[in-house]
């Protein structure tokens, strides 16, 4: 599945897997660039100290910037109130198309300031964050005239403020239930304090809404009426049976000292907060989202809108494409599609099951009683031990891969059904950077047939060990990473890597006694090997929605009903698909390249350290990182 993304406000578009040191003394810069002068050996390296320094401090005064203009996102980095340099917990921040017109002019400065920078003078962390920088405020300035609302200044995730499955209509609420901290009578009340704010955010989403319905960036007719139908979802229980004055209660109750009657006042100010703000302020999106879901289109792709083409070759740059065009990926997704299917039909046979059809013999597994856990709370409960023990596991057995292991922990969760009819399978989150909240890895547990017993191995290595918990997590120990570098998300890599740490988990023998397992790796794969077929259909083949459900259905096999979730996904994050199989790929292909290179030399260990060791990473510096080792190993 996905890494969840959290964007609040089109400034941090794309802040996701956070992963920093709480160290943020260390955070300016390395331990190799901040020697002190008189111990540098020459005059090159000492142009290369001051220049590493001042270039440190300018992305250290960016990451500060961003985060007063998001608290929300602060208060998910668990960054504190001495490094944004004021206090934040109490406030939600500001939406409207003045911000987006802020966004856009930081991306302008942004690219005058880094060309005062000498490329040639960094080295380290300095010239690594220099690169990515300097490549994505250039890849979100040829954004900036087709985007509004969900534009940003160095990120690109998708072309709509909010769509039926992403926005600050779902982050907000969601961050405000597991983020926000609730330990003592001060986090109540800055709780409190920022459902007051909600009334005048929303107003300011809805006028964000309103100017991309003016410029044609209107979400197709489902994504339209699914948004909508969220909202009118969350507006639906009395103010006291909301979620957000219920998870209040409950977790104030058991996280703090506080007296019964202490919580009950409290939680009375939050039912009327949610009465007479959170209400009000989403009754206002309601009816920009009224507006849009009458001007829908029921074309499913960006290229119905105004600069769709260019929009989705972009979208696919941004996500790992390289040089690849749409027809490219397209065909590369059908020729992987036969290939995983012809190894699947390897394992049927020698397992005694029919491979005259392999899809539908795999849907027959999948449906049977056997491999299904009971669909009532007990069946979930039993899923999700299982899946605790999968992570206990594998959590033994990281040394075989990594010489770098991390510290921090992670746990599994039940997405909460307020939510889960419009969620992914499953997702990750990061840990904060203090250390008070681990990664944890979500479930949608709707419906327990989604996840026949076979299928959740990979879907654990692929969510938590060794993929993105490992990833972030070894990031997050990283103590000279710049603040800034863990607001850029880079797809391609982080999923890439998530979807090579399946493979990973093959090599570890960890399918050895688990064919099925190893069938069920081999479908997730093929899953999003078909994503490269159905995201390329739907973007630029102008495939319907329709046309796109059935191939991915014949293709995958699984439920309808999570074939259907995943296609609209696609259609309103286009080109994200993508970067999974894009990512891996590319992987894979530079660690081949190291074992030719190196022969006896390989080490898998250490090649995948050199992917890890320096923190998301776009798919071009990751190929200059691997090329310079391998230049010091000769």
């Amino acid at each position: 599945m996905k890494s969840k993304i959290m964007k609040v406000l089109p400034l941090v578009a794309a802040i996701a897997l956070a992963a920093c040191s709480s160290k943020e003394e260390s955070q300016a810069q390395s331990s190799a660039e901040s020697k002190p002068i008189e111990q540098v050996e020459s005059a090159s390296e000492v142009v290369s100290s001051v220049e590493n320094t001042r270039f440190l401090e300018f992305s250290e005064g960016l990451a500060k910037e961003v985060l007063m203009k998001s608290p929300m996102s602060a208060t998910s980095l668990g960054v504190t109130p001495e490094y944004v340099g004021e206090y934040f917990n109490d406030q939600l921040g500001v939406a409207s198309q003045a911000e987006v017109d802020y966004a856009k002019d930081l991306n302008s400065r942004l690219k005058a300031e880094l060309a005062k920078f000498d490329e040639s003078k960094l080295s380290g962390t300095a010239l690594t964050t220099y690169q990515l920088l300097k490549n994505s405020v250039g890849l979100s300035e040829s954004f900036k005239p087709i985007l509004n609302g969900a534009y940003g200044p160095f990120s690109y995730f998708t072309p709509f403020t909010i769509t039926h499955i992403s926005g600050p209509q779902i982050d907000i609420p969601r961050s405000l239930q597991t983020e926000h901290p609730l330990t003592s009578k001060k986090d109540a009340e800055d709780y409190i304090a920022r459902l007051s704010q909600i009334k005048s955010f929303f107003e300011g989403v809805a006028e964000i809404v309103n100017q991309d319905i003016e410029k044609g960036l209107i979400l197709p007719s489902f994504a339209a009426e699914g948004a909508r139908s969220y909202v009118d979802q969350f507006l639906a229980p009395a103010p006291e049976a909301h979620p957000l004055a219920v998870s209040f209660t409950a977790r104030l109750s058991e996280g703090s000292d506080l007296s019964e009657d202490e919580v009950a006042e409290l939680t009375a100010q939050v039912v009327e907060q949610v009465k007479t703000s959170v209400y009000p302020g989403y009754t206002t999106l309601k009816g920009a989202l009224d507006k849009m879901v009458a001007s829908a289109s029921e074309n499913a792709g960006v290229w119905d809108l105004k600069n769709g083409e260019e929009l989705y070759q972009l979208a696919l740059q941004n996500f790992g494409a390289g040089d690849k065009t749409a027809e490219d990926i397209h065909n590369l997704g059908l020729s992987e599609v036969e290939r995983i299917k012809g190894e699947m039909a390897k394992i049927l046979k020698a397992e005694g099951y029919d491979t005259s059809d392999v899809i539908a013999t795999y849907n027959s597994l999948s449906e049977s009683d056997e491999f299904l856990y009971p669909n009532t709370d007990e069946g979930r409960q039993a899923l999700l031990d299982d899946l605790n023990h999968q992570m206990v596991v594998v959590t033994e057995m990281l040394p075989k891969i990594l010489l770098t292991l991390p510290k921090a922990g992670v746990e599994v969760r039940r997405i909460s059904e307020f939510e889960q009819d419009g969620a992914p399978g499953g997702y990750y989150t990061s840990p904060s950077l203090d250390g008070s909240r681990p990664g944890i890895y979500w479930i949608n547990l709707k419906d327990t047939a989604d996840w026949p017993k076979f299928t959740l191995p990979t879907l654990t290595y692929h969510e938590a060990s060794p993929g993105h918990h490992l990833q972030v997590a070894i990031a997050q120990e990283i103590s000279d990473m710049p603040m800034i570098r863990n607001m850029i998300w880079y797809s391609a890599y982080g999923e890439g890597w998530a979807l090579y740490a399946e493979v990973l988990a093959k090599e570890m023998g960890l399918y050895d006694t688990d064919p099925l397992g190893d069938l069920g790796r081999l479908q997730s794969e093929l899953f999003r090997a078909a994503r490269l077929v159905v995201d390329t259909g739907i973007h630029h083949k102008h495939w319907s929605r329709e046309q796109a459900i059935e191939y991915m259905h014949s293709a995958i096999g699984g439920s309808l009903a999570s074939v259907t979730r995943e296609v609209e996904r696609y259609s309103v994050w286009p080109g994200q698909a993508c970067s999974y199989k894009l990512g891996q790929l590319t992987i894979l292909e530079l660690r081949e390249k190291a074992k030719q290179q190196l022969g006896d030399k390989f080490d898998l260990r250490a090649f995948n350290d050199q992917v890890l060791i320096y923190g998301a990473i776009s798919l071009p510096v990751l190929r200059t990182k691997i090329n310079d080792w391998l230049a010091e190993q000769v």
